[in-house]
């Protein structure tokens, strides 16, 4: 079963960005890089797709765009299909609202709203790709490619194309966000043949939304494609440095680095005397999400907290947390004081300065809160600032 390479694959995630403001009558062979020439044919007026993104009235009036590319394999790869699909800023306000509702996956399990209510937009054009091909007898592999947010569509269009066709399906993306919650995480695992996550170490985009969404691979790994430290906007890039069409210039992904993505099932127990050891990183992220559940796993909430969040919005699962966490610390002096490590990190990581002890009240916890999500998500909005 055919795979694409890392150099091929990045090339997509590249090219999608043109389908922006292409038209119908682009010669879509004259933007098509020589790794993927010999293998994937773009036909002239059938090979944009267009969809809508943004808010309310985008939505309402249909304001739609070129968002991906689709095309044919040849060769190596005849019977096999691509669809490339671009990020976009447009879509950053809804990825970075801690009010972000959820919907229903074309698998039936809950996904980001904003990034679903696009892919929809996108659904009838990709059947029409899908069917056609079909009908010629192509049933290989279809390849779901895509960047930035274009990653977290494409995640949804894998999923819809196997669900829907049951068509063998990969998954490429770099520098993606998380787009679903466990469930939804463990059937793409279960379902798609292969995942190529690619990120790299400062990039801030693959560590939002927060737990309760999850990555899949579930409990898998990603590429790391650099070593990069903290967490930086243009980590996020495809071109520049260190810039994902370098980093994945690879023509076989065995010669990557793998990192396990299995954080969140190790227990971490942070000390408030030691918080100085924490800093706005990718590593931080992890960690103090892994210490958060440890803490509920340990108070014995955690069921309870996973549970109402299959039903939140970011902004009222925190909100409750909080108010768990509260009672947690009430419980015993053990519980406070690993209450009391877990925050003390995160305001570090969010840049503020902690110099004694506090009381552990509802309030004083979700300004934490407040304070941690709005460090990251204020970086994540920088790096997906011009991705139009």
């Amino acid at each position: 079963m055919n795979t694409l390479s890392p150099r091929q694959a990045s090339e997509l995630a590249a090219m999608a960005y043109r389908a922006k403001g292409a038209s119908k009558v682009l010669d879509v062979r004259s933007i098509v890089g020589p790794n993927l020439r010999n293998s994937f044919e773009f036909v002239t007026g059938d090979s944009v797709v267009d969809g809508v993104s943004g808010g309310f009235f985008s939505h309402l009036f249909g304001l739609s765009t070129g968002f991906a590319f689709v095309g044919k394999g040849i060769n190596e790869f005849a019977g096999d299909s691509v669809i490339a699909i671009r990020g976009t800023a447009s879509l950053r306000d809804g990825l970075t609202d801690l009010n972000c509702g959820l919907s229903a996956s074309s698998s039936n399990k809950m996904v980001h709203a904003g990034f679903n209510k696009t892919f929809n937009s996108m659904k009838q054009a990709f059947a029409q790709f899908v069917d056609s091909n079909r009908k010629a007898g192509n049933t290989g592999v279809v390849h779901c490619v895509g960047h930035s947010l274009g990653g977290a569509l494409a995640q949804l269009t894998a999923d819809w194309v196997n669900t829907e066709y049951s068509l063998p399906t990969k998954l490429y993306t770099f520098g993606a966000p998380r787009v679903g919650k466990t469930d939804f995480a463990r059937s793409t695992t279960t379902k798609l043949e292969n995942i190529y996550r690619s990120t790299h170490g400062a990039d801030p985009v693959p560590k939002v939304p927060l737990w309760p969404f999850i990555h899949a691979p579930f409990n898998g790994s990603e590429f790391r494609l650099d070593d990069g430290q903290g967490l930086n906007v243009s980590a996020h890039k495809l071109d520049g440095t260190p810039g994902y069409l370098n980093t994945a210039s690879a023509s076989d992904w065995s010669t990557l680095k793998q990192r396990s993505d299995n954080f969140l099932s190790q227990p971490v127990r942070l000390r408030f005397e030691d918080r100085a050891q924490a800093s706005f990183s990718s590593h931080w992220a992890d960690k103090i999400s892994s210490a958060l559940i440890t803490l509920l796993k340990d108070s014995g909430y955690y069921t309870a907290v996973v549970t109402q969040a299959a039903i939140s919005s970011s902004l009222t699962f925190y909100d409750m947390v909080a108010r768990t966490l509260e009672q947690v610390a009430k419980a015993s002096a053990r519980f406070a004081e690993q209450t009391l490590g877990l925050l003390g990190h995160m305001l570090v990581f969010a840049g503020k300065v902690v110099g004694k002890a506090f009381e552990l009240t509802y309030k004083m916890i979700k300004w934490v809160f407040d304070s941690t999500m709005g460090a990251l998500y204020r970086s994540v909005r920088g790096a997906l600032n011009g991705l139009d």
